[in-house]
């Protein structure tokens, strides 16, 4: 049957894994790709808030309602939209925050389950639960491996898809390294990486090179020193042209600081 044109449309992949996520229905868009403000207000219930209070709210403010019950912290600015779209990054916010702290009942588990053999005549009962933990499980390693895809595709676009201290361009050979260590979705920011063709990359995060937050040169372990790997030391990091996406001194800070540099 042909879509209402302007009225239904099928749903966005990122609200269907909210809705996975929440065990609440599925929701189509509007006017193309248009979030509702029904599937927001499900999802609210999903979370945990009463219905009279989202009832009561317009999109915008149901959409921040929404982001922070997700994340337990207050709603960025910059996640709306003009015109009361609910763009990626809202719903992709929403994702990371049922990651890390899961929702009212349901907290995804992230460690997958340990099998363990049954002796015959002792068969365990078929628990629906254990396929339902199973399947939110498979939902968040889907969830954060596209978050790790899109960090490394906003780490190409900064960094001009070019190593951030050697230049190299081969693109298959670029990597996303997180200075701070990945410890969930929000350390998945342009400022906490740094685009590292792979050998690179797998130094710095071993603590063998680091960079220097104020002059932003390259340090390296003695041991490097008598290695091809020698030229690095004195490099100047290149740094993004977005003042916004250029590394965190703190974070730089961090690394150097565990690195022993």
């Amino acid at each position: 049957m042909a879509k209402d044109y302007g009225v239904e449309y099928p749903e966005r992949p990122l609200m269907s894994v909210i809705s996975d996520l929440l065990g609440i229905p599925h929701f189509t868009t509007s006017r193309g790709s248009t979030v509702r403000s029904d599937f927001l207000r499900g999802v609210a219930g999903g979370l945990g808030i009463p219905h009279a209070r989202a009832d009561g709210l317009l999109k915008d403010d149901l959409l921040a309602a929404v982001v922070e019950a997700a994340t337990h912290e207050p709603m960025d600015p910059t996640l709306y939209s003009p015109g009361g779209t609910v763009t990626d990054r809202a719903l992709q916010r929403i994702i990371d925050g049922l990651i890390i702290h899961g929702s009212p009942g349901r907290t995804p588990s992230l460690t997958p389950p340990i099998e363990q053999e049954v002796p015959d005549g002792d068969a365990e009962e078929f628990d629906p639960l254990e396929l339902k933990d199973e399947r939110d499980r498979r939902l968040v390693e889907i969830a954060t491996r596209e978050g790790r895809d899109r960090f490394r595709s906003a780490l190409m676009e900064a960094y001009s898809s070019a190593c951030a201290i050697t230049g190299y361009t081969a693109v298959e050979a670029l990597q996303a390294a997180h200075i701070y260590p990945y410890r969930g979705p929000a350390t998945n920011h342009v400022s906490n990486g740094l685009l590292l063709r792979a050998d690179i990359h797998l130094l710095f995060d071993r603590g063998a090179i680091a960079v220097h937050e104020t002059s932003m040169e390259v340090l390296i372990k003695p041991h490097l020193e008598v290695t091809q790997y020698a030229s690095l030391a004195g490099e100047k990091l290149r740094r993004p042209h977005k003042l916004a996406d250029r590394p965190s001194a703190a974070a730089l800070r961090s690394h150097r600081e565990w690195a022993g540099l």
